[in-house]
């Protein structure tokens, strides 16, 4: 009897379970509410902020480019996105944004404005240029709820 019982209980707990899983579109929703919305927003305002100041003095595009950098670890601590392509876009774009920051940032330390520019570049091609990939694919999920 006891056997019975424990294989029933077994039974309805793996029912219970699979029938409380997510699909892919609410893994990706919760995701973006959780925090990810305001990190994607957070790195598209700094990598915004770089570009627009990239033709002015080096101690501004430096601090541009160190509030960029200060930002990067929070966006690189989320979890990874549910979904490969989105998070595939996601690491391209925050390796892009933490390196060109990192480079500008020391290109504007040293008052080296080619090293500078490089970094500016990169924040603005590699990085800012792929954040809508990663939001038109976030979307692109959520529209096949």
């Amino acid at each position: 009897m006891r056997a019975r019982a424990f294989v029933t209980a077994a039974v309805v707990t793996v029912l219970l379970a699979a029938g409380c899983s997510s699909s892919p579109a609410e893994e990706v929703g919760d995701w973006y509410s959780g925090g990810g919305e305001k990190q994607i927003k957070q790195m598209a305002e700094d990598a915004a902020r770089v570009s627009e100041v990239s033709t002015r003095t080096l101690d501004v595009i430096g601090t541009a480019c160190q509030d960029l950098a200060k930002h990067v670890p929070a966006a690189e601590a989320l979890d990874p996105i549910p979904d490969k392509i989105a998070q595939m876009r996601w690491k391209r774009a925050l390796t892009a944004l933490r390196e060109g920051a990192s480079q500008c940032t020391a290109g504007a330390a040293s008052k080296d404005e080619p090293m500078t520019g490089e970094g500016v570049r990169k924040i603005q091609i590699d990085g800012l240029h792929t954040l809508p990939d990663v939001t038109g694919r976030i979307r692109t999920v959520l529209d096949h709820k």
